[in-house]
């Protein structure tokens, strides 16, 4: 099932999949709560229209076994992901995944609407995600800013989600009270609009100050981009038996946060998602050469488990090893 719309992921999959199984509350008319329950899930989603442009989506989830959800997100808006416990995988219909981790933050921008796939893990069952999601229009967070341009660190981040839509960062200081301080409102009517509305400018100054902060962490001379395309290699070399990241960023002459915020700049992605990556796209040549057995293609890329290389390269790309001609 794939949906559309400008509501929450979370709220679209309680309206359309759960055929009148949620219960819908209004606190007015810019702002409405959905519970449901599903067999072995249950969730909750708040989604609230600010006056100053900003939507923003407050969803909690549990549940028992892996379950999967499919949906198109809206292309047009700038999206700032904070996290607490266990987060889903997102998978593109290119195969490529990006992971929700708890504690962290995600920037997300797609050029145009994509078919995406959440997976939520039986490994994680029985624990909380929950999510705090902004989401603002360019031009709008130029006027709330009072310039025809972004900032520069905001600037990067919308052009260089265009190839991959997903960046990880740390979490803004303060995002996940913002959070508290959202799903324990208890206030109505347009007490309950102001403060929702002060708390939502709070959260997206929070993640400018934090964009920007980021940005200077980051500024990579051309001796840090040596010592990560060192890195590169290194982990490239030994992926079988790849290095710790204290390990890496000791053999690369880099120090771990150095290393990590790098190479999300450089590469694009995180250490691990990079080695994973390689990982597969080498056994899709060694499977292609038809020299050897999907258990083989395991162990020579690194993966002790025949089942969950199986499954890692399905996320990827769409099909099973065993189908690889």
């Amino acid at each position: 099932m794939v949906t559309q719309g400008h509501t929450s992921e979370l709220e679209r999959f309680a309206e359309q999949a759960l055929s009148g199984r949620g219960t819908v509350e209004a606190f007015g008319p810019r702002e409405h709560h959905i519970a449901w329950e599903f067999g072995d899930r249950a969730g909750s989603s708040r989604t609230i229209g600010l006056l100053s442009g900003i939507t923003l989506s407050i969803s909690r989830v549990r549940w028992e076994r892996g379950w999967t959800l499919a949906f198109a997100p809206d292309s047009s808006k700038l999206k700032l992901i904070a996290v607490r416990g266990p987060g889903p995988r997102i998978t593109l219909e290119t195969g490529r995944s990006h992971e929700l981790v708890g504690g962290t933050a995600t920037v997300s921008r797609f050029q145009r609407p994509i078919d995406l796939r959440f997976e939520f893990s039986e490994a994680t069952s029985g624990l909380e995600h929950e999510e705090l999601c902004l989401e603002i229009d360019r031009a709008r967070l130029c006027d709330l800013m009072g310039s025809s341009d972004l900032p520069r660190a905001v600037e990067r981040v919308w052009s260089s989600t265009e190839a991959y839509p997903f960046e990880s960062l740390t979490a803004p200081p303060g995002a996940l009270r913002l959070l508290d301080d959202m799903l324990e409102c208890d206030a109505r009517g347009a007490t309950r609009q102001l403060h929702l509305e002060a708390k939502g400018l709070e959260l997206l100054a929070a993640w400018m100050d934090h964009l920007d902060e980021e940005s200077r962490a980051t500024k990579l001379s051309a001796h840090d981009s040596e010592r990560l395309e060192c890195a590169r290699r290194l982990l490239v070399a030994r992926m079988n038996e790849p290095p710790s990241l204290p390990e890496l960023a000791r053999l690369a002459g880099l120090n771990e946060a150095k290393l990590k915020a790098g190479f999300r700049m450089q590469f694009g992605t995180t250490v691990f998602g990079y080695l994973r990556r390689e990982r597969l796209d080498r056994a899709l040549g060694l499977l292609r050469s038809g020299t050897y057995s999907v258990t083989e293609v395991a162990l020579r890329v690194g993966y002790a488990n025949p089942s969950k290389f199986a499954a890692a390269f399905r996320s990827q790309f769409g099909v099973s090893p065993s189908d690889v001609r």
